[in-house]
């Protein structure tokens, strides 16, 4: 099976990043890889049977990373999710005859598309506890540009835009600005905070090489996706932590703003979405912004009128 047709579609017709395409390229593989290992070669050999057991050993797979068996659902409807895109490539491209028992199979491992923010307390042990400057920015401005982790990785050292402007009382303010190419290679503006921003300067002034990348890897080279995931496992064991997902810290980033009482589609312009309900799914407020969106629509809707209440 030639997956790579498939992908350079993916990555010229639909936009994919490079991240995306590698990682269509490994879930390809290891269905590859276990239909080699039964003797078919074939796509007209995928049946309703090779899938099932396809599943069945993606549920019996040793996860030593987790400390236990079998993949999580997530990463096993994504792995589906791949062979079914190419299965459909190749009905539409040069076989209308070709099956996709994915379709048929019963669909339990949809991908949970829910956000899983990083609660406040471990965000605070974590921060607090990195002490290393580079990983301690890298960090901080995760959580205050909602970037994903190949974003991040494409910042180099003049990518924020500082400027100062002032009101009309004369007070400044820092606004630091950059932009990124996200999904689908468009271009999105990010913003960092004044506070954010120190820690950003400090990091910069302690720099000594010439190298562009913003973040360099002990060998002086652009820091990768995986070594970013590396550092905050790294991080994570070394203060008692659980393992934290680096997209999860975007989750974090959008579900605050969420609480702050950021308009819906300002945030679905910050992360980059293409469609409001996916950016929907961050406003899980908080009983306090519940409370506070309350009483404010009800001193609207009564007026406000000041008045003590005797208790019972």
């Amino acid at each position: 099976m030639d997956f790579e047709p498939f992908l350079e579609t993916l990555k010229l017709q639909r936009g994919c990043t490079e991240q995306t395409i590698r990682a269509y390229r490994s879930d390809l593989g290891m269905f590859a890889m276990y239909m080699r290992d039964r003797g078919l070669s074939r796509i007209t050999q995928v049946t309703n049977d090779v899938i099932n057991g396809y599943i069945g050993q993606m549920q019996e797979k040793e996860n030593p990373r987790f400390s236990r068996t079998g993949l999580s659902q997530a990463s096993i409807g994504r792995r589906l999710a791949a062979v079914s895109s190419y299965l459909e490539y190749v009905r539409g491209t040069s076989n209308a005859n070709i099956r996709n028992p994915i379709r048929e199979v019963k669909r339990r491992w949809k991908k949970n598309t829910a956000p899983k923010p990083v609660d406040q307390e471990t965000l605070d042990r974590l921060m607090e506890g990195i002490t290393n400057l580079r990983d301690r920015t890298l960090f901080t401005l995760f959580l205050c540009t909602g970037l994903r982790i190949s974003e991040m990785c494409q910042l180099n050292r003049d990518s924020i835009v500082v400027q100062v402007k002032a009101d009309q009382y004369g007070r400044e303010t820092i606004l630091g600005s950059g932009e990124v190419i996200g999904k689908g290679r468009k271009p999105r503006r990010f913003y960092v905070d004044d506070q954010s921003l120190e820690i950003y300067f400090e990091y910069l002034t302690g720099r000594t090489d010439d190298n562009p990348a913003l973040f360099l890897s002990e060998r002086k080279q652009r820091l990768s996706v995986r070594a970013v995931q590396y550092t905050l496992d790294a991080w994570c064991r070394k203060l008692g932590l659980g393992h934290i997902n680096v997209h999860r810290l975007r989750h974090s980033y959008a579900t605050k703003l969420a609480n702050a009482g950021m308009d819906l589609l300002h945030l679905k312009d910050l992360l980059g979405h293409d469609n409001a309900s996916t950016t929907h799914n961050y406003f899980r407020l908080t009983d306090n912004t519940l409370a506070v969106g309350y009483f404010s629509a009800m001193e609207f809707l009564n007026g406000y009128r000041p008045r003590s209440i005797s208790k019972p």
